[in-house]
């Protein structure tokens, strides 16, 4: 917290300032005002308060939309990408896994294919050379300048990475215990779409098919047969769950947690698909991105869509 209320004159000076310098930096308000920390950082919870600049994530302050340049918010979200990139392989280098392809491209800050930046961090950086988090990060924005016509890696994304990587930074640590890696999983799942959602952007659904792995994810089965695997809670009906509450304030782990007994399976045939998915004018439900209505999280059945189709159904098995 800090220590003095801040006057109007210096708030505007501020204001200004960060406009100006497209950089919600305390370092730069301490420079250009001369002004202590204590001083700079109050003038910042008040930029905070007056909707100029964002709180702080991962050690992170950004201008709002209002105030963000088109070139400043592109540079933010690559620096982003970079450090999720190196977040996430130091997690499959943990888990000793080489991450789903498909993740790896909701994520890359590069149009690279997706097994070219998995050989680079994952492969180069981080098994054959043991790099941390940090070194990785920056080693992968440094090569996409030189090689990939990425933004100029300057000091002012160098302190950007060492700020995000010291939130994530830990001693290496293999994990090969099963309920660990699921919870892993559906934490990072959660970060995408908070990292979408800081960038203005909405993340694919499609996520919930490729961060946790599909053995991981419990499936019934339809009496009546069939081979489309339909989820019991819509993915898109998660995904807006999930932006609902990290809007909220709520954590990445939280969120993580509050919808994990939610991604689960069943598996179904054409014609039950399609009564759940087509519209009322077409004889179906129109369930095919949301649940019935009045539903909620916290007392509604997850399979109130199926129940609601008259789909007969064995339930997925309880992990034990």
């Amino acid at each position: 917290m800090s220590t003095s209320i801040p006057t109007q004159d210096l708030i505007s000076q501020a204001m200004a300032i960060v406009i100006e310098e497209q950089s919600p930096s305390v370092a730069l308000l301490q420079r250009r005002l001369r002004i202590g920390f204590n001083s700079a950082e109050g003038l910042m919870e008040a930029l905070e308060a007056l909707e100029v600049v964002t709180p702080r994530y991962d050690g992170i302050r950004r201008l709002t939309a209002c105030y963000e340049k088109p070139e400043t918010a592109t540079r933010a979200a690559h620096v982003r990408k970079v450090f999720e990139t190196a977040r996430f392989f130091w997690e499959m280098w943990e888990e000793n896994c080489d991450g789903h392809t498909l993740a790896i491209g909701f994520l890359k800050p590069t149009k690279l294919s997706n097994t070219a930046v998995r050989d680079l961090v994952l492969g180069e950086f981080y098994r054959k050379r043991g790099f941390s988090m940090h070194d990785a990060a920056v080693g992968l924005a440094q090569w996409l300048q030189q090689n990939d016509d990425g933004p100029a890696f300057d000091p002012m994304m160098e302190v950007d990475i060492a700020i995000l990587c010291a939130t994530a930074t830990r001693a290496f640590e293999p994990v090969s215990d099963v309920e660990a890696i699921i919870q892993r999983s559906f934490v990072r799942v959660v970060r995408y779409i908070q990292q979408t959602r800081l960038d203005g952007k909405v993340a694919d659904s499609r996520c919930f098919d490729y961060y946790p792995a599909a053995e991981h994810v419990p499936t019934g089965y339809g009496k009546n047969g069939g081979t489309h695997p339909e989820h019991v809670v819509p993915c898109a009906f998660l995904r807006d769950r999930c932006i609902a509450r990290l809007g909220e304030g709520a954590s990445v782990e939280d969120v993580a947690k509050e919808i994990r007994p939610f991604l689960a399976i069943v598996m179904i045939n054409k014609h039950e698909w399609d009564k759940l998915d087509d519209s009322p004018a077409s004889g179906g439900l129109g369930l095919k991105e949301v649940m019935p209505s009045n539903w909620d999280f916290e007392t509604g059945d997850r399979f109130a869509r199926l129940h609601a189709a008259g789909i007969a159904f064995d339930p997925p098995a309880a992990r034990t």
